[in-house]
């Protein structure tokens, strides 16, 4: 195709954007909009299709390491930059909106949880960090977490907490393909996670399990141990 028929088709894609959102685009197609921004001519779709189909959607070409996108033919620096960027700014993103909300009940933090969640596909271990007033000053990973039980990285919650000055800590971790049970693992690293605040006056105010669009809370679950 032409350079003139490659304008067209960018004219009318953004067009559509804008006139009807991103709903109705494929995956292929909302690649080929942000390629054109790294991308400034010429025909991007076969490399959203050469993206797809090595990392297997736009969820894992997004969370793609650069060094893996520049294997792709067609990829270089401008292109890695641009899609890894993007799952980082959406937490900033998502960040920005929710630290003016005051989250002092379970419901309001496990509904944020769910959504911080959704696009989790591996087992993670976080924690939100919480002002006196009960907004949230971060979401820090610690970890990695499993169906069975959760592995945090102490050393790093500590920096967190003291980096921040956090008042209290929400511990929180997902099962992408499981349930919402918790583990007696999951109870006593709670435990041992809530002395450990201890140290530095900080409380650990509860331990919510995320599975989808299911939440449980551990102190208000009857799982909660002294």
């Amino acid at each position: 195709m032409s350079e003139e028929v490659h304008k067209n088709h960018r004219e009318r894609m953004r067009k559509r954007l804008l006139e009807n959102g991103l709903e109705n685009f494929a995956d292929h197609e909302v690649l080929e909009l942000l390629l054109y921004y790294a991308i400034p001519r010429g025909d991007v779709n076969p490399l959203a299709h050469r993206l797809l189909d090595e990392f297997g959607s736009l969820a894992g070409v997004l969370e793609a390491s650069p060094a893996d996108l520049r294997r792709i033919k067609g990829v270089g620096d401008n292109v890695a930059a641009l899609l890894t960027i993007l799952p980082p700014l959406f937490q900033r993103y998502q960040l920005s909106k929710i630290q003016e909300k005051k989250y002092d009940c379970t419901e309001k933090l496990a509904e944020y949880l769910v959504s911080y969640y959704i696009d989790k596909p591996r087992e993670q271990v976080s924690i939100v960090l919480l002002d006196n007033s009960c907004r949230i000053l971060r979401v820090c990973e610690i970890g990695q977490g499993s169906a069975s039980c959760v592995q945090i990285d102490t050393r790093k919650l500590l920096q967190c907490v003291l980096q921040y000055n956090a008042a209290s800590v929400v511990l929180a971790h997902n099962h992408p393909r499981g349930d919402c049970r918790a583990s007696r693992a999951d109870i006593l690293q709670t435990s041992s996670t809530r002395e450990l605040l201890k140290k530095v006056s900080v409380e650990l105010v509860d331990h919510i399990i995320v599975a989808e669009d299911k939440w449980l809370s551990l102190a208000s679950g009857g799982q909660w141990t002294y």
